[in-house]
């Protein structure tokens, strides 16, 4: 599985990304570079619609052009996503599901190790989400970890 950066978002490029259909073709153009033809038949769409869509995310920095060819005089441009993993500027929408905090005591390895299967954890359902053909609520899924200060100790 590849490793990703995450990458931080601005509040229009937060809803660039929020339309289901561009989170699958980030997903697929995370896996492999491929032209807007090439992605419209792996998601069954129209390659048009595609092109627009490909077109809005690669305008606001959320897909970079990959290379070029030309095969028979056409050009064909491969986009491929910068990244699968985005941090908001801050929330906003709906609240979907409760949240769960836990409070723990974690070294610096175990944040980093936590940090890192979270990261692989937004992968997994990322590509699940693009295999599945229920219908779907566009969501913003947040990981965030964040040291406290007890109180009564001083530093």
């Amino acid at each position: 599985m590849q490793k990703y950066e995450i990458m931080d978002i601005t509040l229009k490029q937060q809803k660039i990304i929020s339309d289901p259909l561009r989170g699958q073709i980030i997903s697929l153009l995370a896996e492999k570079p491929m032209t807007s033809k090439q992605t419209a038949v792996q998601l069954g769409k129209n390659p048009g619609t595609i092109y627009y869509h490909i077109k809005q995310l690669y305008d606001h920095g959320i897909l970079e052009l990959d290379h070029v060819e030309t095969v028979k005089g056409i050009v064909e441009k491969y986009y491929k996503a910068k990244t699968v993993l985005f941090r908001g500027p801050g929330g906003q929408g709906e609240e979907h599901r409760a949240k769960s905090r836990a409070p723990l005591y974690l070294s610096d390895t175990l944040i980093e190790e936590m940090r890192e299967e979270m990261h692989q954890l937004f992968i997994k359902y990322g590509e699940k989400a693009r295999a599945d053909k229920t219908a779907q609520i566009p969501c913003v899924v947040e990981f965030s970890i964040t040291e406290i200060q007890e109180e009564g100790k001083s530093e």
